[in-house]
């Protein structure tokens, strides 16, 4: 093509900027990926906490809804905990 070799292509300053950014996105993406599981496993573990402390140990079904809700859900479901008189009805929809 144009008489120009992808090892040329990929030594100009051009490829090598774009090549960083690139980069440097998939790094950012990364972090916060990694921030928002990170925070996710954080309210998961201490939403489980306190529901073992208020209603003793948790069945299968408690322990697999609190693994696989989002942070928004375990967020409401801890605020529920404080009022709830029951496990079943800390995670009522």
């Amino acid at each position: 093509m144009l008489g120009i070799t992808d090892i040329d292509l990929k030594q100009t300053r051009f490829y090598q900027e774009v090549l960083a950014e690139g980069r440097q996105e998939g790094r950012q993406e990364g972090r916060r990926e990694g921030r928002q599981e990170g925070r996710r496993m954080g309210e998961a573990l201490v939403l489980r906490r306190l529901l073992i402390r208020r209603f003793g140990p948790l069945p299968e079904w408690a322990e697999l809804r609190i693994q696989q809700a989002p942070p928004e859900r375990l967020e409401a479901w801890a605020e529920r905990l404080l009022d709830a008189e029951s496990l079943s009805a800390v995670f009522e929809t």
